[in-house]
């Protein structure tokens, strides 16, 4: 009886050291190669003028993802709403470890005679196909210019056929949702299960993938989501020419697409470390040094942090929800969220 009852406790233990242990374990591979005189140095490099135009980038390239995630819900709440939900998503995944962001932001916006959480949730799914879909092309547009011709590029050819599979999986389902609804009715005459538990549910996910069936709407939220993508590069572009002469463009493209797949891996909060340590490595490969990189890495994540933060808190406030009690309620998958109403 003991052991039934410990073995939930070191679940719930590995659950929080496992990602704590590979941040630490990123810094620290950074640090060693850190000499800190030179780091204080290059963070003197940086003025005022650069941190406010970074400033300016991020904020439009926020505004426009927002926008992405705006078109892909079909316009069914104000884009005041999704402008604050998705920096309250942010700021979960900068506070708590587990990313329950993309929950919560369903949790916040759940709205049974509108849009429900499940639906709400399928615009997320589909707002992040679109993100590393389009990560693993900048990727891929870079990488032949940092590696020989004769690299082995399976690895990363396999991230794109995923992201392009789950894109065309993803559009079978809208495109035959109606069919797919039918069949799970037909289903449910048999079934008490299907038809009060997956039935319900299935037609608030598909619900919202139908952005997906729209040619129009689907062109607007992607190619808003390239362009937020595009001035992200700007961003890293404004900080980092502040600290080596007249880098070329496609450094910044290589090496934040890099970061949101390193953000991928367990972490703490925030991808603490590993974010650091991914970009001190892509750096590397072309040559900069790791004082250079560790510095811009900092304040990229910096302005990221504080600023989606802020936001979030905002986004909180307005709908009187607590932080903590939206991480519970995301982190347990509580009723609201798969409640079938």
């Amino acid at each position: 009886m003991k052991e039934k009852q410990a073995k939930p406790i070191l679940n719930k233990i590995l659950r929080w050291l496992i990602p704590l242990g590979m941040s630490a374990v990123a810094i620290w591979l950074v640090l060693r190669q850190i000499e800190l005189t030179r780091l204080l140095e290059s963070f003197k490099k940086i003025g005022w003028q650069a941190g406010l135009f970074a400033s300016i980038a991020y904020f439009t390239s926020y505004f426009i993802r927002v926008f992405c995630w705006y078109m892909i819900m079909r316009r069914k709440v104000s884009f005041k709403d999704a402008f604050f939900t998705m920096g309250a998503g942010y700021l979960l995944n900068n506070i708590f470890p587990f990313r329950p962001g993309e929950i919560g932001r369903a949790l916040l916006l759940d709205d049974p005679e509108k849009h429900p959480a499940l639906e709400v949730f399928s615009s997320i799914v589909v707002e992040r196909v679109f993100d590393v879909f389009l990560a693993a092309i900048f990727f891929l547009s870079t990488l032949p210019l940092v590696l020989d011709v004769d690299h082995n590029h399976t690895l990363i050819i396999i991230v794109l056929a995923i992201a392009l599979a789950g894109l065309f999986i993803l559009y079978l389902l809208a495109r035959y949702q109606i069919k797919i609804t039918a069949w799970l009715d037909r289903w449910g005459t048999r079934s008490d299960f299907i038809k009060t538990q997956v039935l319900p549910r299935a037609s608030q996910l598909l619900k919202g993938l139908s952005v997906l069936t729209n040619p129009g709407l689907f062109l607007l939220a992607f190619s808003s989501l390239a362009f937020s993508w595009l001035v992200a590069f700007g961003e890293n572009f404004i900080i980092f020419q502040r600290l080596y002469p007249n880098p070329p463009f496609w450094w910044m493209i290589l090496v934040l697409s890099a970061s949101a797949f390193g953000a991928a891996f367990p972490s703490a909060p925030a991808s603490l470390g590993v974010f650091e340590g991914v970009m001190v490595v892509v750096f590397a490969l072309v040559g900069v040094d790791a004082e250079l990189a560790f510095t811009h890495a900092i304040m990229i994540h910096a302005l990221a942090f504080v600023y989606s933060n802020i936001i979030g808190l905002i986004g909180l406030r307005m709908r009187g929800q607590a932080l903590v009690d939206l991480f519970h309620r995301a982190i347990h998958r509580k009723p609201d969220l798969l409640a079938s109403e």
